[in-house]
């Protein structure tokens, strides 16, 4: 089986929260060591979502996800490990889990948490979520980076923490994009010019993310595919992965499911059931080649 990383998954918050039950070994959801084992060799990044509309204290809530990260990896054994270094992913004989950040209020304003973050192994982290921050805006809203957000995008390069401008605004993007000096990513988004919600990216900002070295990770969340907002398709999957491709080169493409985090109809819910994307997009004209660098040559190649 063709290895898989998965660049976005809520399932700890899930966990945590209890819209998933039981452990990180088997639960509801849609992400659990069972099923990654099913599908062969998967490395998922889970991410430390902080929903700011619920928690008075960001920092105190992404701590308390940190820990229920660490007693869910500590509790599978040797079934899974946490993934700090991309070439941990060749020699992990066991599934990965990589820790990501979907919110950076988390620092709550003090730039030194960065480096804290950096030592709980986070790899990648949102500038914003759907809610205006020290940072930056959401994609709903207008107004470029704060004097807060440039000054954390610069920390986080030092720290070796990958930009994810999923959720983030177009001005907010523009201006990361001007002042990057390391690739960045799109962890779970789409083609706005396929679906256009404002979630999706701009063609021009698939070509700027591509130019940057960066990686876009296809979500699977039905109202971003299509406008068929309960149902996940392969077929719009495909129309997206094949607008990535077009627009931004086989070396965009990745996979970021937002599993644990969409609900509707999906018809893949499970790691297992990639074959059917892999499949289509076959037989849509992507060669094996192009296929491996999606599902896990592109995304191993940023985090290196």
């Amino acid at each position: 089986m063709i290895p898989l990383i998965d660049l976005h998954c809520d399932t700890i918050f899930a966990l945590e929260h209890g819209e998933s039950h039981g452990t990180l070994i088997e639960n509801d959801g849609h992400v659990d060591i069972q099923r990654m084992e099913a599908a062969g060799k998967v490395t998922t990044a889970f991410a430390l979502y902080i929903p700011l509309h619920l928690v008075d204290s960001p920092w105190e809530y992404g701590q308390r996800l940190h820990n229920r990260f660490l007693s869910e990896i500590t509790n599978a054994g040797a079934r899974i490990k946490q993934i700090t270094k991309a070439e941990q992913i060749g020699q992990n004989p066991e599934q990965g889990a990589i820790l990501s950040c979907e919110e950076a209020q988390i620092l709550e304003g003090k730039l030194e948490r960065i480096e804290i973050l950096a030592s709980w192994g986070v790899r990648m982290s949102t500038l914003t979520w759907n809610h205006e921050n020290d940072l930056a805006f959401p994609n709903q809203l207008t107004g470029g980076l704060k004097k807060f957000g440039f000054e954390a995008i610069e920390e986080m390069e030092n720290r070796n923490i990958l930009v994810d401008v999923s959720h983030l605004n177009d001005d907010g993007f523009y201006d990361l994009a001007k002042i990057a000096k390391k690739p960045f990513i799109a962890s779970h988004s789409n083609c706005r010019a396929v679906t256009n919600v404002s979630r999706n990216l701009r063609d021009d900002q698939i070509r700027i993310l591509a130019d940057h070295g960066g990686v876009i990770g296809l979500n699977f969340c039905a109202s971003f595919l299509s406008e068929d907002w309960h149902n996940s398709s392969v077929e719009a999957m495909t129309r997206h992965a094949l607008h990535l491709k077009n627009i931004g080169g086989s070396e965009v493409l990745a996979i970021g499911t937002d599993f644990d985090g969409i609900g509707g109809n999906l018809e893949i819910s499970k790691y297992s059931e990639m074959p059917l994307l892999w499949d289509a997009l076959k037989s849509n004209g992507m060669t094996d080649t192009e296929l491996e660098k999606m599902w896990f040559k592109n995304a191993l190649r940023v985090l290196a």
